[in-house]
Order: structure tokens, then sequence, then C-alpha cells
């Protein structure tokens, strides 16, 4: 990729100009304030109840991103894309996946007026069954859906269920639709809604809307990524530590609240193991505009790999799971898809994993807060208390194993006001394989080559990636993998941060 000069705008500024309001306690400072392009372009769209406008992320071209570079974009190797099933129905009914080959593969149990989704392929196969469905009899399927990759030139990835609508029968329809309850029909309109708003939203954008309409934009800042190489520079008060602390130094934290706070004119924690200077400040670069993917190298000091690495070593990593999404009931489960180790850190778990959060939400620019439980009185404009950061999610990748391409976002049901999601991904690598266990992005927005963008760990490195779009849309584009590893043995942790809330 072509290098390109470094440029920084020297504002400082304490937090993101975002419609949520933070009350900081720590100063870090920033590169930019936000990004020079106008991402988000006004959209007239009409659903019956007149004319309204949504603000819609409009993609940038290729040679917006390569500053002249490059004028057409290529068509990525991987042709996956996600897909989305909508069940319009008042009943629970199962999804499956028919290899082709005589398997049908239960994906999960979706809820009435749920959602689920997958990453998929053209000439994939899925249908919804009711509960009862006998596996393999074909009886009773309620509707076939073909993964066909485009319509019109566009790619499809929306699916629906709809038991009452009749074609070309308005009456007919609203005959069906008595059947429902007033909240059943609530519901269910969300969904008709959703469906008429995605039509306005690709002949607009290009893109399908695989967020529930309407969903807010991002509550939190987003780095931006106007083109590649482009740098940015932030800085905090959570310096490395340079030695591991000594056992009876170290210990599990046990403050809850306000109790967690520091201020700025507050000694950071275990400093006597720390860097002596009175700020980190990180210099990272944009690999990727679409999505927008970021490369930050030394987040993490040797002796913090270590100890993370400790950590690992003394715990009984079980295999990895993939979650299930929004709208299905039912445990994780294992998969062929992802082949690893993992465990999961608590914040709690000691001063040094608490200070690798709050580094990360001043490199999000986040009030650490919102990455704990909080009290009452703290962020009263804001009802949950609960952490928009998950647990950190320590993997061990042996030779062989991996995780194919998928999504960290999940959907919502018609039922769900907030929609809560994972907006950013942050990656630490804490070793180097001797070969493979690269962090991929498949179908990135390029004009130079047809093969995914290739992330290479090392320790210490980090790498961010949003799941969300500025419009409050999911990002099909974040569809990312880890490769096999082919010599060696790969440990990362994972941060992922959610977008507005947490709640189970």
């Amino acid at each position: 990729m072509k290098r390109l000069l470094k440029v920084v705008s020297l504002l400082p500024t304490l937090l993101a100009t975002q419609s949520i309001s933070i009350v900081a306690t720590e100063t870090p400072s920033y590169s930019t304030d936000g990004s020079d392009l106008n991402e988000l372009q006004q959209m007239t769209y009409d659903l019956g109840y007149g004319p309204e406008i949504f603000d819609a992320y409009v993609q940038p071209n290729i040679t917006t991103f390569s500053r002249g570079t490059y004028e057409t974009p290529t068509t990525p190797k991987h042709n996956g894309h996600a897909v989305k099933f909508f069940n319009m129905s008042p009943k629970t009914i199962l999804l499956y996946w028919d290899d082709g080959a005589g398997r049908e593969i239960i994906m999960g149990r979706v809820s009435p007026f749920g959602v689920t989704g997958t990453a998929s392929f053209p000439g994939h196969r899925f249908f919804f069954a009711p509960n009862d469905y006998v596996q393999g009899s074909k009886e009773g399927i309620l509707r076939w859906f073909y993964v066909d990759g485009h319509r019109g030139g566009e790619m499809e990835t929306n699916y629906y269920y709809d038991p009452f609508h009749v074609e070309g029968d308005t009456k007919a329809t609203n005959r069906n639709l008595m059947s429902l309850s007033f909240a059943e029909y609530e519901n269910y309109n969300i969904i008709r809604r959703t469906q008429k708003f995605n039509e306005y939203y690709r002949k607009f954008t290009g893109r399908s809307y695989l967020s529930m309409y309407p969903r807010d934009k991002p509550k939190y800042f987003m780095w931006p990524a106007d083109y590649f190489g482009q740098e940015h520079w932030f800085t905090t008060k959570e310096t490395h530590f340079e030695r591991i602390p000594e056992k009876n130094d170290i210990k599990r934290i046990t403050q809850t609240g306000t109790e967690r706070v520091l201020k700025d004119d507050d000694e950071r924690i275990l400093s006597q193991y720390r860097a002596t200077d009175s700020y980190l400040n990180l210099t990272f670069t944009v690999l990727s505009c679409a999505p927008k993917v970021f490369e930050i190298p030394n987040f993490l000091s040797d002796a913090e790999v270590d100890h993370i690495l400790d950590i690992a070593y003394q715990t009984d990593l079980k295999p990895s799971t993939t979650g299930t999404a929004e709208g299905i009931t039912g445990s994780e489960k294992k998969t062929k898809t992802r082949t690893s180790l993992n465990t999961w850190v608590g914040r709690e778990t000691d001063q040094v994993i608490d200070a690798i959060y709050r580094r990360s939400a001043d490199f999000l620019r986040i009030d650490e807060a919102y990455f704990r439980t909080r009290d009452q009185e703290e962020v009263p404009h804001v009802q949950s208390k609960s952490s928009i950061a998950e647990q950190l999610q320590l993997v061990h990748y042996n030779v062989g194993q991996e995780y194919t391409a998928h999504h960290d976002f999940g959907y919502a049901g018609a039922g769900d006001k907030v929609q809560g999601a994972r907006y950013a991904t942050l990656l630490f690598y804490l070793n180097e394989p001797e070969g493979g266990g690269e962090t991929e992005f498949p179908r990135w927005f390029n004009g130079e080559t047809k093969e995914g963008l290739a992330v290479t760990p090392k320790k210490g490195k980090a790498v961010l990636f949003y799941s969300q779009l500025p419009d409050g849309n999911m990002d099909d584009l974040s569809h990312h993998a880890a490769l096999p590893v082919t010599k060696g043995e790969k440990y990362l942790i994972n941060l992922w941060v959610r977008d507005p809330t947490f709640d189970k």
C-alpha cells in the first residue's frame, strides 16, 4: 500500500462531540475532533406518514479514500456477506440451513417478531420451520430463503417470513392482521416499516439496512478514517507498566462506583511499576476506511502482555463458542467455524487489567465510568448503570485453529427499542505466531487487490475496528476472520464495546 504523508491536527479535546453527555475526570488529549468528510447525507423517504428525513451514511468513493491513487475499486475475492432473517409471526419458529448435501443444520430458535442473522454466501439455502418440525422430512416448511447474493445489481441481505401479507390484496392482508393483538400488530408494523425503509436506504446508499428502523446514531465517538495511511494520536495518563507488580501488591479490585474514579491530579494505581512519564502518547494508523480499521503499535507493554499470559497459563481454557444473535434463544454452541480455546478476564481481576480498560476508554474517547457498573449518582441522565464494555476475551489458537469470517454485531428484534449492539472491537495481540494467524478483513474497500486486508499479529499491538456506521446501521464490511495458525501458536485478548448500552 502506498505510504501517505502524516497529517495531524493538534487540536486537543476532552471528549467526543457526540449526542451523549459524559462527565470527564481525566484529561486525555487527541489529534482530531472528527472527520473532514461529509459522511452523512439527508435522505427523504415516506413510510405512509408523509415525507421524513434521515441522515444516511453514504460511503465515499475509492478516489477519496486513496487520495487520487485509485479510480476504480476492486471486487473482493471473498463473496460472503451478512444475511438477516425476520420472523413476522406471533409464533416461535426454527431457522435451518440446508447445506445442499442432505443435511439440515439448525441455526436457532427465533422468537415472535424476532430477528436473527449470520454470515453466508451466494447459493446457500435456509428455511423457517415450526417448532414441531421433523428434521429431514421437508414437511410443514414455512418459507425457503435462497441467498442469491445480488438483486438488481445490489447485494441482498434481508429476508422476511410474513404469513399475513397477501401480494396485491390489501383487504385480505388486513383481514389476516385482525387476528393479532394490539402489541403483536405494533411489532409486526415495526418490521414492515423496517422493510419499507430498507428499500429507500438501499437505493440511496447502495447497501442494506441491517438495524431495526428506527435506530439512533452511535452515541459514542468514532475515529475518522478519511484516507489510507491517515495518522492520529492520543495521550493518556494510563502509562505502561514496565514491571509486573509483586504478588503482595496486586489484588482483585473490590471498590465500586465512585470509589473507582481517578481525578486528573491523582497518582496512577501502582505507579511504582510504571513508566516515569506523566503521559503515554500513542500514534495509530488507518489501515482501511470501509470498514474502519486502525493499527496501534505498542498499546500494551511487554510487562502487561506477560502478566496477561500468566493469567492464561493459570486458567483452564475452554473450547471457544459462537454466540447466539439477538432474537434467538438457546445456549452458545461449539462450531467448526471457530476452533480456538478461550476464557474471560473481567476488569476487576487486578490493577493491571483495570489500567488496560482505562487506557482503552481514553483511546475510544469514552469516560471510564461507562466501562464498569456505576452508582446511581454517576452519569444520572443515563438510566442504565451497566458497563458498555464486555469482559476481556482471552483466546488461544494452536496450529490449524481459526475463526472463519463473521461479524461481531447481532440483531435486535422488533420489541427492542434500545438496540444495544457491539459497535467497537479492540484486539490486543499477545505474541507473534511463527506462521499464519493474521486478522483478515476479506471485503475491505480498496483499489489495490482482490485479497483481504491481513493484519499480522505483533506482541503489544492493538487493532481497532467499528461494527457500526455513523448513521446507526450495522457495517456489513466489518466481516473479519482469524486466519489459521500455520506454525507456532497465537494468543490475543479482545474487548467488545457496545452502543448505546449493554443490558442483558
